[in-house]
């Protein structure tokens, strides 16, 4: 995959993660249980598509 399409990707997915982190106050704010849930989720599922994404993966030929 290009590098510019795994960072384009990590950068939807940080933002993804802040909108996570939103549904998690909300919901613990106004005591609503599976908002909290779903939005803990997408945190994790968010931060780990951006980590996973701005990780290198494979050898690089340095010449």
């Amino acid at each position: 995959m290009c590098s510019d399409t795994r960072v384009v990707i990590a950068s939807i997915a940080a933002f993804v993660t802040l909108g996570g982190i939103f549904a998690t106050i909300h919901g613990l704010l106004f005591n609503l249980p599976e908002v909290s849930r779903y939005g803990v989720a997408t945190v994790l599922a968010g931060a780990t598509c951006t980590a996973t994404m701005l990780i290198p993966w494979g050898s690089h030929d340095e010449s």
